[in-house]
């Protein structure tokens, strides 16, 4: 998987991170409606269609698919930014025009909604925090791409909806749980009932949102939530991440494995030392695997 490293002449990395985020990606590493670009230790993941509101094609989730399957394996990362370009939408749901030969019959249906399944699979598990930096349109499988992120950030004027009743389609089980682990089941049979597409405001109240910003302000926002993570210990990011995705649920032979050796590393690596240190001298710490932010 190649990764474009962005070329920047700032030398503070939350600053570099606001100016990429202020701009679409260049035309030439769009893949599939996809681009992946790299601000240090950080991913930048924009859904890029934005003559069609940057409705996703069927190409489009195998490609996200198969980026965040090779992020979860890239240990010097930090956070991941999932946004859309232009100023119209995250992403605007489906490509539509392409029911005809994807979702038309229950076979196909089925094939489809496991491609999306696995994408959203993929993006939950990454081990570190994936951000996802919300204007516009977040409707659809737009919207549910968004609730397999960990937090999400939207502009004022942003709009959530799942209104899959207009089109006769059915919500994949998968889909289902992770908008329901946000807004509980009678949030998500409120968005699939009426159909709506409700403002920032009201996706906050149900738990769908968790920071709303001016549009102008969505990318510095972004940016410094960003360098907040990066300048924490990344052992505790990932076990944050961990625990709280746990929440609700029996713990497997795997969770509690990897709960102890995250433990081993956080109580007998450097990180603790590092983190005292800093307190007893007042001063920031400096962990290992990150940038100076």
């Amino acid at each position: 998987m190649t990764i474009t490293q962005e070329p920047t002449t700032a030398t503070d990395p939350e600053v570099a991170l606001r100016q990429l985020l202020e701009n679409d990606p260049p035309a030439d590493i769009v893949t599939d409606r996809v681009a992946l670009q790299r601000q240090g230790s950080v991913a930048v993941v924009t859904l890029s269609h934005p003559q069609a509101h940057n409705a996703l094609a069927l190409a489009s989730w195998q490609r996200l698919r198969s980026v965040f399957d090779g992020l979860a394996h890239d240990s010097t990362l930090r956070a991941v930014v999932v946004r859309g370009a232009g100023s119209k939408a995250f992403a605007a749901g489906a490509d539509i025009k392409e029911f005809p030969h994807t979702r038309m019959t229950a076979a196909d249906a089925t094939h489809y909604n496991e491609f999306v399944a696995q994408t959203l699979r993929a993006v939950s598990a990454v081990p570190v925090p994936v951000i996802a930096a919300i204007r516009g349109l977040a409707v659809g499988g737009g919207c549910e791409l968004s609730t397999a992120c960990d937090v999400r950030i939207a502009t004022e004027d942003a709009r959530f909806g799942i209104p899959i009743g207009k089109l006769g389609v059915i919500l994949g089980y998968t889909e289902a749980a992770a908008a329901a682990r946000l807004i509980g089941a009678a949030g998500l049979k409120y968005l699939l009932f009426s159909g709506e597409l409700i403002y920032a405001e009201d996706a906050q109240r149900l738990g769908l949102v968790q920071k709303i910003v001016p549009a102008s302000e969505l990318a510095g926002a972004t940016a410094r939530f960003v360098a907040q993570i990066c300048r924490q210990s990344a052992t505790t990011m990932r076990a944050s991440k961990l625990v709280a995705d746990m929440h609700g649920r029996a713990l497997t032979a795997a969770d509690t494995e990897l709960l102890s050796r995250l433990s081993i590393e956080a109580y007998e690596g450097a990180d603790l030392k590092e983190g005292v240190a800093a307190f007893e001298q007042g001063r920031r710490p400096v962990f290992n695997q990150q940038e100076e932010n």
